[in-house]
């Protein structure tokens, strides 16, 4: 054992040495490990390594429809359309579409705004709410898989006063509308119509417009009577 000298005064103005033993350096151990941080993935949603390998596959400049789950548990009304502007180990940054904006503002422009907001949204692989992620069809793609005669077919069956749904691409935006409405006329070649749009995308407006289609120049995909 080491010994090294101090001094001290002791009160009556002399000192003198003592010698002391080297004291050890102190370490203080805490128990408790930090915990690592958890993410909480909600029932029915996707792993974060499934949301990462989907975005990577899609790609920059892409843009795909997410259904999202919300705290309580249930599937948001409508999916919202990203388009991918860039991507990382950690999540993405999409640019919201807003596929409905220009019909439903016009009838229902606070509704649009409290049901799905716009702009650019960082999105994390372990957010653990994005229920499903696929690739939004493009116009080439859309165009091969609809069937021109069966759709005049539908229409054909339909009269005015029908309600019905109808499924159609937009091609500004890239990404299918669902409409729901009554038939106003149609035309004897039955490839022209004219719809009163009472809902969009689920949503109900609360004034009512109406929208002339082309079943050819408007992509419909599809007509189905409710």
């Amino acid at each position: 054992m080491s010994l090294r000298k101090i001094h001290f005064s002791p009160g009556r103005g002399d000192s003198y040495g003592v010698f002391q033993p080297d004291t050890p350096a102190r370490f203080f151990f805490w128990p408790f490990k930090k915990k690592k941080e958890k993410f909480i993935i909600r029932g029915g949603a996707l792993q974060p390594d499934e949301v990462k390998r989907r975005i990577q596959e899609a790609g920059i400049g892409k843009q795909v429809e997410m259904s999202r789950i919300g705290y309580d548990g249930m599937l948001d009304d409508m999916p919202i359309v990203v388009e991918i502007i860039d991507i990382s180990n950690f999540g993405f940054t999409g640019r919201i579409v807003n596929l409905e904006r220009m019909m439903i503002e016009s009838a229902t422009r606070n509704l649009i705004y409290a049901k799905r907001g716009g702009g650019v949204l960082e999105f994390f692989y372990n957010d653990g709410d994005i229920k499903d992620i696929t690739l939004s069809l493009d116009k080439e793609l859309m165009e091969k898989e609809r069937n021109i005669s069966s759709l005049k077919e539908i229409l054909a069956a339909l009269d005015k006063g029908d309600k019905v749904i109808v499924a159609y691409f937009d091609t500004k935006h890239k990404g299918t509308i669902n409409i729901e409405g009554v038939i106003l006329e149609k035309d004897e070649l039955n490839e022209n119509f004219t719809l009163k749009i009472e809902k969009i995308n689920r949503i109900e407006l609360e004034k009512i417009i109406s929208k002339q289609f082309n079943i050819q120049k408007d992509l419909v995909i599809d007509i189905e009577m409710v």
